[in-house]
């Protein structure tokens, strides 16, 4: 691996839009939700922009082939780049989210469901017959999420037990503040995340798999699931529920499934998936690394500020919003709203700017040419 030299590092912060500048509050405070997908964290992440977006950076990462396809990053892993982050003086703090076994599956299952399992589009997907859809969920089911960012990626110490009382885990080990939430709680991350983060935190959920194209076969698919026996045992033996659940969740959670048992199966073998992983990937026809699925993708221009804290308020008078903040949509909003709201009045010709000239000129940081002049020049709100 190549060595990890300051130049290097500064350079990846650039790359990252990672600002170095610690005169401004939201540059000193750095959030990495760094874990696996399908946990939650999309909520986190659009949850903090929008209720927080003058006191931290969140970045959203869940592992290194994200940093190579999105921003050209390489031979860096991110558990360096969160511990240079806290070297030079930011406050840094790493969340993780643990997801009960089973739906983390069928949730990561239904993700690439139309990119990689079916290759076919997921209004197509939506009229299989779902028997087709469970036989291939059974045969993958060994082989999908069986991640932990916290206890395999942050490279610390792992706590004896989980605290079951206050619902999450917090360390700060070497001045970075390492947080471990559950997605069963999800209903108290604001009373969490506000406590943790010292600042107002409203949870907003967002990128939901009900919600997305392939959301009827995904609810069809929760309502008549039943799991064969023999999966459903290496659940009951799985480390990773035994540590995140007490003994009491942990016998409410298996019981649900008990209810829901069918004959056993025999899943891929080691050497059947890899064959499948490879033809998979070699079929695929799009990247299913998204560049953008965010309520609040973080622009930090005047119109995507105005139409973030329209948003914030539509939300926390209890609508449900699911308009997002993209900067190209938030800027032609601002200036149409700008040109509504201006009165139009006679201008002379001559010398001298009316009124409504000034006041385009000062709204939109342009220059407007004198009537019958060849035309107009505004530049504004560049990203």
């Amino acid at each position: 691996m190549t060595s990890l030299t300051p130049d290097i590092l500064r350079e990846t912060n650039a790359k990252l839009n990672i600002c170095d500048d610690l005169s401004v509050e939201k540059n000193k405070n750095l959030i990495f939700v760094y874990c696996p997908p399908k946990v939650g964290s999309t909520t986190i992440v659009s949850s903090v922009r929008m209720s927080a977006f003058n006191k931290f950076t969140v970045l959203h990462i869940h592992d290194e082939l994200m940093l190579k396809v999105l921003c050209g990053i390489e031979n860096i892993k991110v558990i360096d780049i969160i511990k240079y982050n806290s070297s030079i003086g930011k406050n840094v703090y790493v969340i993780d989210i643990y997801r009960s076994p089973i739906e983390q599956k069928i949730s990561q299952y239904f993700e690439k469901l139309a990119v990689f399992h079916f290759n076919n589009s997921p209004l197509l997907i939506n009229n299989y017959n779902i028997n087709k859809i469970t036989n291939r969920f059974n045969n993958l089911f060994p082989y999908l999420s069986n991640e932990d960012h916290y206890q395999n990626a942050y490279e610390i110490p792992l706590p004896d037990v989980f605290d079951y009382n206050n619902k999450y885990m917090n360390q700060t080990i070497n001045g970075v503040i390492y947080i471990k939430l559950r997605l069963k709680d999800a209903e108290q991350w604001n009373t969490i995340l506000t406590n943790i983060l010292g600042t107002q935190i409203l949870i907003i959920k967002d990128y939901e798999t009900d919600d997305k194209p392939i959301g009827d076969m995904y609810r069809k698919f929760k309502n008549e699931y039943k799991i064969p026996v023999n999966l459903l045992k290496k659940i009951e033996e799985c480390p990773r529920l035994q540590y995140y659940y007490s003994s009491e969740e942990r016998e409410e959670y298996l019981n649900l499934w008990r209810s829901k048992q069918c004959d056993e199966i025999i899943p891929f073998s080691e050497e059947e998936y890899i064959l499948y992983e490879k033809i998979s990937y070699e079929n695929k026809y799009m990247n299913d690394i998204q560049r953008t699925h965010y309520l609040d993708e973080g622009c930090t221009c005047k119109a995507c500020q105005i139409k973030r804290n329209n948003i914030l308020y539509r939300i926390q008078r209890g609508e449900k919003v699911s308009e997002k903040i993209v900067h190209n949509n938030a800027k032609m909003e601002y200036v149409n709203k700008k040109a509504r709201e201006m009165r139009v009045i006679t201008v002379r010709r001559g010398p001298q700017r009316s009124v409504t000239q000034q006041k385009m000129r000062s709204t939109f940081g342009g220059s407007i040419q004198r009537p019958g002049a060849s035309g107009m020049n505004i530049n504004l709100l560049n990203k």
